[in-house]
């Protein structure tokens, strides 16, 4: 981690921002960096590239990725074969994402039918939004405050601020920190009365629940559906039930 540090010395970025290396500002010397030299002569910025290349490259480096891609759109606790396979192709392609994303869907428990991650705040969000099939001029994307109102406060309030994660390592994939009791409170909140100021006429439930979750309906929720009084408790049932809370 040091000459890994040290070897990034000379960049640089001006007040605009721009990128920049600065030859005279580098550590001289060579570094070593898991067990590879770089450098040695006079500084350059292909001594940075090279060891970056050679770290995206690195059996950990891809082992790391399968796991956090494996984690976030499968399982907290995903299968060893999917992630083994996620790490061969990614190392077979030079650290190609895209075909990280065939391998993991290529295996089996990428499509066992039992959602086992809790969506997160935005993605409960986004595929309500796609779910209830809201048209783009119903979002006010240019009204602020009506996106605020809609969406950024509710999803603070669901536990996931705006652009504002807790860390440079971002949100988490435990599924126990999106689902406290104050948080669920806020989804339900939101399923009950944000459909209706985003759609002139609600669906109707007992057509919703299967747009909402295709064939994975199960029977209380069918029911439930089914019994609703009147559309805006049938839609926000629907959306703030468990089935519709995974993915």
């Amino acid at each position: 981690v040091t000459e890994l540090a040290e070897l990034l010395t000379g960049l640089t970025y001006n007040q605009d921002g721009v990128f920049g290396f600065r030859e005279e500002f580098a550590q001289p010397g060579a570094e070593t960096v898991l067990g590879q030299s770089y450098g040695g002569d006079a500084a350059a910025l292909s001594d940075v590239h090279a060891a970056l290349d050679d770290l995206a490259r690195h059996p950990a480096t891809a082992r790391h990725l399968a796991q956090k891609m494996a984690v976030h759109f499968v399982s907290d606790r995903p299968d060893s074969a999917l992630v083994d396979a996620m790490q061969g192709r990614y190392l077979e392609t030079g650290g190609h994402l895209g075909e990280m994303v065939h391998a993991m869907l290529a295996q089996p428990a990428a499509w066992a039918p039992e959602f086992a991650n809790v969506k997160q705040p935005i993605d409960f969000v986004g595929s309500a939004l796609r779910a209830l099939a809201v048209p783009n001029e119903a979002l006010a994307v240019n009204d602020w405050k009506a996106i605020r109102l809609a969406f950024t406060v509710p999803m603070r309030l669901m536990g996931q601020t705006w652009e504002e994660p807790l860390g440079p390592d971002g949100w988490s994939e435990d599924d126990s920190e999106w689902i406290t009791p104050q948080r669920f409170a806020a989804r339900v909140d939101w399923a009950m009365n944000a459909p209706q100021g985003l759609l002139a006429d609600l669906p109707d439930p007992r057509d919703f629940v299967t747009a909402a979750l295709g064939r994975n309906v199960p029977d209380a929720l069918q029911f439930a559906a089914n019994a609703a009084e009147d559309k805006r408790t049938g839609v926000g049932l629907v959306l703030a039930s468990p089935a519709f809370q995974r993915m």
